[in-house]
């Protein structure tokens, strides 16, 4: 596969890594830098922004690579692409995102655009490329008529030398390194919300744990049995974000999740189902249930659930939300952390002093891997965040 063979190797990587390897190529203290801004209160999707950008240039970087190294090697590049480019969308998985995306921005296609061409039958597929060859050809007469005649050379470099394109860049072949580019950065930015929901769950979830005085493990297993915590605890009737052991038979579960208060369901569906834990379980009688979101529903329904369940919540939209899990912490378990004793004019330094040297990587499994939203979770996200979204525009 052609497409495939041009496309860097680094550029791949943004698309296909798993959460460990994902962190170690955006930055890990750019990482850093989003747990801080959410443990002091402020919007992921705006501590996230940041990478999001990043993620893109990266992205848009390794398209313009393959554009530069094609028209350098290749005679009629432009040309040949279209049918190349769905030449591999054909051949390759949906879920291999490092050699089907590239292919499918190729031709002007998004992950929420595909479906009418992907596995269709031939004359649909054949169809859809003579449209969109038709619509560059098109848009490029355009431009020559309304900029004029544009001339550009591309290169890249290898062992040291400069290879650049085998004739002169027109408007054609802009526009098809310009349309590449341009479903690029809507793919990344689609998907960027939960992509980020899922792998910053764990990093700030260890983070404030860690800070609020446990140790990371392995899991439920480790050899240390006081003041541990361990992640996605699945040992139980339905899985868990984190679990505390405070001493032998005292434990604390945790569930964190970016939810807005635009969709009080997914709140109520959360603690209803650890409701249900305690009634049907003996042994979860002795832990008690923490649910992390953005912001809590304004609904009493939500709070009375909350109460029948006996669950508390913590809203990450309160400046030093830490500060009152750390309170609620010593409540139900008669743990005092810390964090406690720190006046609050300190607690900005304090934070960030303490999660300076806590090895964030370690909270992120290998097989934590970057993955497309479900349909399902799509519409979660739509619908959490539709409020969250109106009250930013106003």
């Amino acid at each position: 596969m052609i497409i495939d063979e041009l496309f860097p190797e680094k550029g791949k990587l943004v698309l296909n890594a798993n959460g460990k390897e994902f962190i170690e190529r955006l930055g890990v203290e750019a990482a850093r830098k989003v747990i801080l801004g959410v443990l002091q209160g402020e919007n992921i999707r705006r501590q996230t922004e940041p990478l999001t950008r990043r993620r893109v240039a990266i992205a848009t970087g390794a398209m313009a690579y393959l554009f530069a190294k094609g028209w350098a090697e290749i005679d009629g590049f432009t040309e040949k692409l279209s049918e190349q480019a769905l030449e591999q969308m054909v051949n390759t998985s949906q879920s291999n995102k490092a050699t089907f995306w590239p292919a499918m921005w190729l031709i002007g296609l998004t992950g929420k655009s595909i479906q009418n061409v992907l596995r269709s039958n031939s004359a649909m597929r054949q169809s859809y490329i003579h449209d969109f060859e038709n619509a560059i050809e098109e848009a490029s007469k355009r431009c020559q008529d309304d900029f004029g005649p544009i001339s550009m050379n591309l290169g890249y470099v290898v062992d040291g030398k400069l290879k650049q394109n085998i004739r002169p860049l027109e408007w054609k072949d802009i526009a098809r390194l310009s349309t590449a580019i341009g479903a690029t950065t809507l793919t990344i930015r689609g998907s960027e919300k939960s992509t980020y929901g899922k792998l910053f769950e764990r990093l700030i979830m260890g983070s404030v744990l860690t800070i609020l005085g446990f140790k990371h493990v392995e899991n439920a297993q480790s050899a240390n049995l006081k003041k541990v915590f361990w992640l996605s605890d699945s040992s139980d009737v339905r899985e868990c974000d984190a679990t505390i052991r405070l001493r032998p038979g005292k434990l604390a579960r945790f569930d964190i999740g970016f939810i807005g208060k635009g969709n009080p369901e997914i709140m109520k569906d959360k603690l209803t189902r650890y409701a249900s834990e305690i009634k049907q379980n003996g042994v979860a009688n002795y832990s008690q249930t923490f649910i992390i979101v953005d912001r809590m529903p304004d609904t009493t329904r939500t709070a009375h659930a909350a109460l029948q369940s006996g669950t508390e919540i913590i809203q990450m939209s309160m400046q030093f939300w830490a500060i009152e899990l750390a309170k609620k912490l010593k409540t139900r378990l008669g743990y005092d952390s810390e964090i406690l004793s720190i006046p609050e004019d300190q607690l900005s330094d304090y934070l960030e002093r303490k999660l300076k040297p806590i090895p964030i990587l370690d909270f992120l499994n290998t097989t934590n891997t970057i993955r497309e939203p479900t349909i399902q979770e799509e519409a979660q996200h739509y619908l959490a965040n539709t409020v969250d979204d109106e009250e930013e525009v106003l």
